[in-house]
């Protein structure tokens, strides 16, 4: 599945006027980390897609559970409650590669101030051109893709590795997970959490909104209408609903 027009590459993400460009140069290991500590965020990154992971090496001395993201994949940010203010956060995306000469990890830019309701590239648009010219997108052995979120004193760092979209279903694909139906609603309880957000679950698709209980009926998201089963949960594709032709990514005619 092509899912959703792969966010039409976010609009090139809107981010006009909020991203602020740093010189995308190298940087110390030792220095790249400095500004935050590690700590609990008031907010969460959560990937529109669910995706697998697999540990990469951080730039320092060990390896970390890295999403496996193909580099049209977005994500959301999620406060922890009503009162955060979302315009203290930052976020900085790096690239940290390996050579013989050592680890180099190379600012990107930063964004100062983060929105609920954005989607988010997991890898700036510009970074992929430049990585992909240069033929080194997805050379996953010597290079990690990374975001720093920052908020006061508190920081996080999220790790990527970006491979080709025609793996997708390698990685995207979910499985040995467990259901979990209560009273308020089902939920499907992978790798330690709930998942939220789309997620492929052996081979079908579900909507999962961010409290991690699953979406049935028709559902909008970023501008295009889909149709979940009202008793499994399924998104409906290649068929009509309600007199609504759906095609084979499950986006639904309805203009």
């Amino acid at each position: 599945m092509k899912k959703l027009h792969w966010m039409n590459r976010v609009g090139a993400l809107a981010l006009a006027g909020i991203l602020s460009v740093t010189s995308a140069g190298a940087v110390l290991a030792s220095d790249a980390g400095s500004a935050s500590q590690n700590g609990d965020l008031p907010f969460e990154m959560i990937l529109d897609m669910n995706v697998r992971q697999q540990p990469v090496y951080d730039g320092y001395s060990q390896y970390v559970d890295a999403y496996r993201v193909s580099d049209e994949d977005t994500f959301h940010i999620v406060p922890d409650s009503a009162d955060v203010d979302l315009s203290q956060a930052s976020m900085d995306y790096l690239v940290i590669t390996y050579d013989e000469e050592g680890t180099q990890i190379s600012q990107e830019c930063s964004v100062y101030g983060l929105e609920a309701g954005v989607h988010y590239p997991v890898v700036r648009p510009e970074t992929v051109a430049r990585e992909t010219a240069a033929g080194t997108l997805y050379s996953t052995l010597d290079r990690c893709y990374t975001i720093r979120f920052n908020f006061g004193d508190t920081g996080e760092n999220v790790y990527f590795q970006v491979l080709p979209e025609m793996e997708a279903a390698q990685y995207k694909n979910l499985i040995l997970g467990k259901w979990d139906r209560t009273a308020r609603g089902t939920r499907y309880f992978y790798n330690d959490h709930y998942l939220r957000s789309w997620a492929m679950l052996n081979g079908q698709w579900y909507f999962f909104d961010d409290s991690g209980y699953l979406l049935r009926g028709w559902q909008q998201y970023k501008d295009d209408w889909y149709y979940l089963d009202r008793g499994s949960g399924r998104m409906a594709v290649s068929c009509t609903v309600d007199g609504y032709v759906i095609d084979e990514d499950g986006i639904a005619d309805r203009d």
